[in-house]
């Protein structure tokens, strides 16, 4: 019952539209980054390992055991470096930046920069840039995104709070997810087809969030002088 009340206050407030679409929609854009690193990964340790006769990879599109251990440490590489990266943005630049700027541009400011590495990707497909690019946007969701996403709940309420936030949370992020994977398994036969149709899909996404970010500043400002509950 709370998940449809929540829904229901989904279906009835743009506002808390705005929301889901800056808590979730990102998931789109990491998804498609995410599997077009571990595609470019894959490749780049299959030609620097490759499979041997009488291994088992042999004769399938599996690694050899030597790429598999290459790929393993790359992916454990991976997580230190973007939850040391995201550690750090935490630690000493949120609450930095949302002073300095205000609100209405620091939530301009991540779609933006998700805008920038997609089109970096599209533009240099390379794996260390990919993989460069991954850890600018967990790091930028868990600095900037999570943040923001929060404030924005204040002029709303304790239904929103609750029950649309539970769903936006459970429902929102894996339905992004899946969206995103509607993606990469459509082009999962080709890299290249990936980078180039993939980052088309990023750069819509993120030119929609930029879009959504105006949108929200202005009526979170609007909302909060006026006193207005979203929900109320």
């Amino acid at each position: 019952l709370g998940v449809l009340e929540g829904l229901s206050l989904f279906v009835r407030h743009d506002y808390v539209k705005g929301i889901f679409a800056i808590s979730c929609l990102f998931m789109v854009e990491v998804t498609i980054v995410d599997f077009t690193m571990k595609m470019l990964a894959k490749e780049y340790f299959d030609g620097l390992y490759p499979c041997q006769e009488g291994e088992s990879c042999w004769g399938g599109a599996g690694l050899s055991e030597e790429g598999s251990k290459g790929f393993a440490a790359f992916m454990g590489t991976f997580g230190q470096a973007t939850n040391t990266l995201s550690f750090l943005f935490s630690f000493l630049g949120t609450s930095a930046v949302i002073r300095r700027l205000g609100l209405r541009l620091t939530l301009l400011l991540f779609p933006s920069l998700c805008l920038g590495v997609i089109l970096m990707v599209r533009a240099v497909p390379d794996l260390w840039v990919v993989f460069g690019a991954m850890m600018l946007l967990k790091g930028f969701s868990y600095a900037l995104n999570n943040p923001t996403k929060e404030i924005l709940y204040q002029p709303t309420s304790q239904a929103v709070k609750y029950k649309s936030k539970s769903w936006i949370d459970i429902f929102g992020a894996r339905g992004s997810k899946a969206m995103g994977s509607v993606v990469t398994n459509a082009f999962s036969d080709s890299a290249s087809d990936l980078v180039n149709n993939g980052s088309l899909v990023g750069i819509a996404v993120a030119s929609f969030l930029i879009f959504n970010a105006r949108f929200m500043g202005r009526k979170y400002d609007e909302y909060t002088e006026s006193g207005y509950m979203v929900g109320g």
